[in-house]
C-alpha cells in the first residue's frame, strides 16, 4: 500500500510540474514566438487568456479595451489569438461583403460547435443557416410591416403614458419612476405581441413579469459560458461553475418560450398581421425551402430577448445622457412641443422629420451602445488583410463598439453629448465608425422597428410631462457589461406638463 501511495505522489509531482513548465512554455511562446506578437498591446493580456476572462467577469471589458486603445492605437492584441480594432476600417473588411474571399465567421469557441442535429437559428455560427432564417424573417422587418406594427407600439407606449398619468395624478401631479425599469417593461410587451401575439402585460401591471426577469439576468450567464469555453478540456468541467438557478432560469426561458410559440404556431399565419411567425409561415408557403416548426420554436426564443434588450437599453442610454445634459434636453423637448399639438399626433412618420430627435438618439447610441463589447470573428485558415494589415488564419477579430465610438481617434471630444454632431458633421469625426446596429451581412434585422420604437416613445414621454432626474446621473458607460448591459435604475420626476397659452 505505501509503495502504491508513494508512486502515486510521484505521478502527480511529475503531472504537476510538466503542467507548471507546459504552462511556462506556453506564456513564452504567445509572447515571443506568437505570430501576433508584433502587434501592440499589454504584455500580460497577450500571454495568455486569463487576463481578458478576469475583464470580461469583471463587467468592465469594454473600459479595459478603451485604456488600451488610448494608449496602443488602432489595433490593440487583447489575448493570444485576438485582436480588437476601432477603425472605420475594420467594419469592412471584417463585416463587409466578401465576394472573393472566404467570410469572416462567427468563431465557434463563443458558442461552442453547434451540433449537426442541433435547431438553428437567426443567430447561428453556420451561414447558411443564418441567411435562410434571416430570409423567413425578413418580411416582418420591412417599412410596410413597421407600419402595421405601429398599431401596437402606440397602444402599448400609451398605455405606458396612461399608467404614469394616473401615478402623477394620485401624488400631486407629480411622480417618480425608475425609467430603465419601465423601459423594460414597454420593450418586451411589444416584443412579445410581435413574437407570440400576446403581450406579457408589464406595463399593464406595472410589475416585470417572471421571464422578463430572467431574461435580464441572461448576460452573465453568457459571459461565463464565453469564458470557460477557451478552456478545453477543461471547459467540461467549468461549466459546473453556472450556479444552479441561473442554469434552471434559462432552461425556464426555453421551455416558457416553446410553450407560447406552439400556442402562437396554433393560430397560423393570420392575413394582414406580418409578426414574427406569420412572416416564416408565410415564407413557408411561398418558398421552396422551409423552416421547421423546431427553428421556428428556437427563433422566438432568442428574438423575445434581442428585440427587446437591444432597444429598452438604447432607450435607458439615451435618456441617462439627456437627464445628463440640460440643455440639449430642452432643445429637444421645445423641438417635440413644437412640432405637435396633442400627444394622438405623434406617429413614427412624423417623428422622422424631427431632425434634432434623430441626432439625440444617434448620440446616446453612441455613448451608450446597445452592445458595448462584440462576439468576435475568426480569421480563415488562409489569412487575411485587415485595415492593410496581414492576419493569419485562426486569429478572433472585432470592432468593439465602446472605444470605438468614444475613440478620439473617430470622434471629437468623444466623450460629451453632442447631437448637433449629427447635423453638422464636428472637424475630426468619422462618422463611418458609427454602426450601433452593426455592419454588412449580420447586421440588425429589426433596425426599422427599433428606431420606431425610440422615436415615439422618446417623443411621446417628453411631449406630455415635464421630465428631470430625481438623483445624479453618472455616465452610463460606467455601469458593467456582460455581453449586456447591467443596467442601473435612473430615477426620474414625471410631472404633467404646464402648458403655456
Amino acid at each position: 500500500m505505501f509503495v502504491i501511495l508513494s508512486h502515486l505522489a510521484i505521478y502527480l509531482g511529475c503531472s504537476t510540474t510538466f503542467l507548471i513548465l507546459a504552462g511556462i512554455i506556453k506564456v513564452f511562446y504567445n509572447i515571443y514566438a506568437h505570430p501576433l506578437r508584433k502587434y501592440p498591446g499589454p504584455k500580460f493580456w497577450g500571454s495568455s487568456r486569463l487576463a481578458w476572462t478576469w475583464s470580461m467577469q469583471s463587467g468592465y471589458l469594454h473600459k479595459h479595451l478603451h485604456d488600451f486603445h488610448l494608449q496602443y492605437g488602432p489595433v490593440v492584441r487583447i489575448a493570444p489569438n485576438e485582436l480588437s480594432y476601432i477603425d472605420a476600417q475594420a467594419w469592412k473588411d471584417i463585416y463587409g461583403p466578401r465576394h472573393s474571399h472566404a467570410a469572416i465567421e462567427k468563431n465557434r469557441i463563443w458558442v461552442k460547435q453547434e451540433e449537426a442535429e442541433a435547431h438553428r437559428t437567426i443567430v447561428s455560427v453556420d451561414e447558411a443557416t443564418h441567411f435562410r432564417n434571416r430570409r423567413a424573417l425578413q418580411g416582418a422587418f420591412t417599412e410596410h410591416a413597421v407600419t402595421q406594427h405601429e398599431i401596437i407600439l402606440q397602444s402599448i407606449i400609451g398605455l405606458m403614458m396612461q399608467r404614469f398619468g394616473e401615478r402623477t395624478s394620485a401624488g400631486q401631479d407629480r411622480t417618480e419612476v425608475d425609467i430603465v425599469e419601465w423601459l423594460n417593461f414597454l420593450a418586451f410587451d411589444i416584443s412579445g405581441e410581435l413574437t407570440f401575439g400576446e403581450s406579457f402585460d408589464c406595463v399593464n401591471n406595472g410589475r416585470a413579469h417572471p421571464w422578463v426577469e430572467i431574461s435580464c439576468s441572461f448576460g452573465k450567464g453568457l459571459a461565463l459560458m464565453a469564458s470557460v469555453n477557451f478552456f478545453s478540456p477543461l471547459d467540461k468541467l467549468l461549466r459546473y461553475a453556472m450556479p444552479g438557478h441561473v442554469q434552471k432560469k434559462m432552461e425556464y426561458h426555453i421551455e416558457l418560450a416553446k410553450q407560447k410559440g406552439l400556442q402562437r404556431l396554433a393560430m397560423g399565419h393570420q392575413e394582414g398581421k406580418q409578426d414574427y411567425v406569420g412572416s416564416i409561415l408565410q415564407y413557408n408557403e411561398e418558398k421552396g425551402e422551409k423552416i421547421p416548426k423546431e427553428e421556428i420554436l428556437e427563433n422566438m426564443s432568442v428574438i423575445i430577448f434581442a428585440g427587446s434588450e437591444t432597444t429598452s437599453t438604447s432607450m435607458g442610454s439615451i435618456l441617462n445622457q439627456l437627464m445628463r445634459n440640460p440643455e440639449a434636453f430642452r432643445k429637444l423637448e421645445d423641438e417635440i412641443r413644437n412640432a405637435f399639438s396633442t400627444e394622438a399626433e405623434i406617429t413614427n412618420s412624423k417623428a422622422t422629420k424631427l431632425e434634432f430627435l434623430t441626432a439625440v438618439i444617434k448620440e446616446g447610441l453612441r455613448l451608450g451602445p446597445p452592445a458595448a463589447i462584440a462576439i468576435p470573428r475568426v480569421i480563415p485558415k488562409d489569412g487575411e488583410n485587415i485595415c492593410g494589415r496581414w492576419v493569419p488564419g485562426g486569429t478572433l477579430v472585432s470592432v468593439n463598439q465602446y472605444p470605438t465610438f468614444r475613440s478620439p481617434s473617430n470622434f471629437s471630444q468623444p466623450d460629451c453629448f453632442i447631437p448637433e454632431r449629427w447635423i453638422n458633421s464636428l472637424p475630426g469625426d468619422d462618422q463611418s465608425s458609427f454602426h450601433p446596429f452593426l455592419f454588412g451581412r449580420h447586421s440588425c434585422i429589426g433596425l426599422r422597428l427599433a428606431w420606431a420604437e425610440m422615436r415615439i416613445t422618446l417623443a411621446r414621454l417628453l411631449f406630455t410631462f415635464d421630465v428631470s432626474p430625481a438623483d445624479d446621473v453618472k455616465d452610463f458607460g460606467e455601469q458593467q457589461t456582460f455581453i449586456f448591459w447591467q443596467k442601473l435604475p435612473l430615477k426620474l420626476v414625471l410631472q404633467n406638463r404646464r402648458r403655456n397659452f
